[in-house]
């Protein structure tokens, strides 16, 4: 059967993306997968009808598991120092605060009041320190260090006990992954060296996005929402898969209209099959 394949849960709103879920939802693909990583993953494809055991992190390198949400961290169960204070102001951002001064601010979790999803801790300057991002069964998911605000590393725990994988950051620009004792010089490179060591079973991406410059030989794109961007164009993403015989995507799924006008526009027809939606 085919993998879903998806850059980010937060994409739902997308018609591709919501025909690909429906896919694995109904048992006509065998698993989705994503690439961004979300501390709230487990929680969002249960929401979505999915069985998480079906949904696999890229960027972890693991299928998801079902998590007990009763073990959530709540917000004054949080360790700080013993004369702090939880407060919570009018706008309801939440505060830690100590003697006038903010330790940190927290955020909770949609949908469960009160459970930490993270904890922004702040320097004497009032600028960003470190931040605790937790998923909600209380396990630590990431950790992310600073300097004078701007983000230098982040440590990707998914809910183990060690570091699984390192993003670094130089000049705002992530410039180094380090993972299972290797480095990478892009976060693309790492999840594409994870995708051809991870998968023999064909994938199905529909977007246009970042993910056709991750896929595997072989894939498979189909184009649920049509074949052109965002200015009435046909989509560049698409002219330059139809005319590279070496492009890892090798089959396109359009409409019998879009194949139609796609051939009108003299592009190359070998990659495109008509589905019907």
């Amino acid at each position: 059967m085919t993998i879903e394949m998806i850059n980010s849960l937060s994409d739902t709103n997308s018609a591709g993306v919501r025909w690909q879920i429906e896919q694995v939802r109904l048992g006509l693909s065998s698993a989705l997968w994503f690439a961004t990583p979300h501390e709230d993953a487990v929680y969002l494809v249960k929401k979505l009808g999915i069985n998480p055991k079906k949904v696999y992190d890229i960027y972890a390198q693991s299928y998801l598991s079902d998590s007990d949400d009763t073990k959530g961290i709540w917000w004054t169960n949080l360790l700080v120092p013993s004369d702090a204070q939880f407060v919570i102001n009018t706008d309801w951002t939440k505060n830690i605060m100590q003697q006038g001064r903010e330790l940190a601010s927290l955020r909770w979790f949609s949908d469960a009041q009160r459970i930490v999803q993270a904890v922004i801790w702040k320097d004497l300057a009032g600028k960003i320190d470190y931040k605790d991002i937790y998923r909600r069964d209380g396990k630590l998911f990431a950790k992310q260090y600073f300097s004078s605000g701007e983000l230098l590393v982040s440590d990707f725990y998914f809910g183990q006990q060690a570091v699984q994988v390192q993003d670094f950051y130089f000049n705002k620009k992530r410039n180094l992954v380090y993972a299972g004792g290797e480095s990478f010089s892009t976060a693309e490179a790492y999840l594409k060296a994870g995708l051809r060591l991870s998968s023999a079973t064909p994938i199905n991406i529909t977007q246009l996005d970042r993910e056709v410059d991750l896929v595997p030989p072989h894939t498979t794109l189909t184009l649920i929402a049509g074949v052109l961007d965002d200015q009435g164009q046909i989509a560049k993403k698409l002219v330059d898969i139809l005319q590279d015989d070496t492009h890892a995507i090798d089959y396109v799924q359009v409409t019998q209209t879009d194949f139609e006008f796609l051939q009108r526009n003299q592009l190359p027809t070998k990659k495109l099959h008509i589905k019907t939606f």
